[in-house]
């Protein structure tokens, strides 16, 4: 997992929800934010055996509203696939 991936929680209250990745700490843990409800100011620490990394999300420089928007089309993305098979 490397800064700027688009990763799901898959343990704790916020599985399923998608994050980007803002900082890697160490190995096994990295900094998530969603630049929503949990923002760059604020990020959280999530160890990386509890997230599954899904694509680079091509963002360098991070902020609450690029956030935001990738991962609002990141969603879009998503359904229109699943709706499509």
């Amino acid at each position: 997992m490397q800064l700027g991936d688009i990763v799901v929680s898959r343990a704790g209250h916020d599985a399923g929800k998608p994050f980007v990745i803002v900082s890697v700490v160490s190995d096994d843990f990295v900094l998530i934010a969603d630049g929503k409800n949990r923002r760059t100011d604020n990020p959280k620490l999530k160890r990386t055996r509890h997230l599954r990394a899904v694509e680079p999300s091509g963002l360098t420089e991070p902020t609450n509203a690029s956030l935001a928007k990738r991962l609002k089309k990141f969603i879009s993305d998503r359904r229109s696939y699943a709706e499509k098979r």
